[in-house]
């Protein structure tokens, strides 16, 4: 289910059976001739979506605009940039408002530049901040230095960042699954928003001179954009949907006791 479309008693609902929130995060970057600027964005959209359709969880309007550092292109070519201290501090009032509504689990879905990334790394700086200032509000001074925290108290885990395409995912599908507007970008959206795609724009694709000369790294000696394929892209597709059900599923089940947690060590 999708949070703007959720009347409050689904709101409440959700929250008490302590369903996930996956909130997708992009930005608007040119991804050569043949895709359109949202690729990162419609990505982990489309991620989301697909995951909350194989298991219980709700989806967030998606952080649109997030900072490019105008590392491909200007904005003669349509990529947006923003601050990125500025964008943190956007997405933190966002994660502070999603804790204080009661989501227990709010996962962060990032495509572009994955986590090393200014954006990633804003939004991951925004989620220490949320866990810590709110806890400390709601706990008080040494709300962590007391005592252990029960394995039911998932403080620490409440707000998370992952990668679109989980090591599971990369795994199983047996490629790297990353570039830039290349095979693997290309092969996604064929698979995902094939109307969106417009492979003859690639000089490759169609041998003609056209307006705008294919960038570098939509023709490298490991990705080829023009030698993408819609089967491609749903097998890649499938492998990181899989992995992110899995990963989900393991995260929100109840934390069993294990000997390690009631076994004492040391000197005595």
């Amino acid at each position: 289910m999708n949070l703007q479309h959720i009347l409050p008693h689904q709101l409440k609902t959700a929250r008490d059976a302590g369903l996930p929130l996956l909130v997708p995060s992009g930005c608007i970057e040119y991804h050569g001739p043949h895709l359109p600027l949202g690729v990162d964005t419609l990505i982990v959209d489309e991620l989301c979506q697909r995951v909350a359709a194989r298991m219980k969880a709700v989806v967030a309007p998606p952080f649109w605009y997030g900072p490019t550092g105008y590392a491909v292109t200007g904005p003669e070519d349509g990529t947006v940039d923003v601050s990125t201290e500025r964008f943190g501090r956007h997405v933190k009032d966002v994660l502070a408002s999603f804790w204080d509504i009661g989501f227990k689990w709010i996962i962060v879905c990032q495509h572009h530049q994955q986590l090393d990334g200014p954006e990633a790394l804003a939004i991951r700086q925004a989620a220490a901040e949320v866990t810590f200032e709110r806890t400390h509000a709601e706990r008080g001074h040494a709300w962590w230095g007391k005592a252990p925290l029960p394995l039911s108290d998932n403080v620490f885990e409440r707000i998370q960042v992952w990668p679109s395409v989980l090591p599971a995912a990369a795994e199983r599908a047996g490629i790297v699954m990353a570039d830039h507007a290349g095979f693997y970008e290309t092969a996604l959206m064929l698979a995902v928003r094939p109307e969106a795609v417009e492979r003859d724009q690639l000089p490759l694709a169609r041998m003609v001179p056209t307006r705008m000369a294919t960038p570098w790294y939509t023709n490298t000696a490991d990705s080829k954009a023009h030698k993408a394929t819609r089967e491609a892209g749903v097998q890649m597709f499938d492998a990181m949907v899989d992995a992110w059900v899995e990963k989900l599923t393991a995260l929100t089940q109840p934390k069993r006791r294990t000997p390690k947690d009631v076994t004492v060590t040391g000197l005595f």
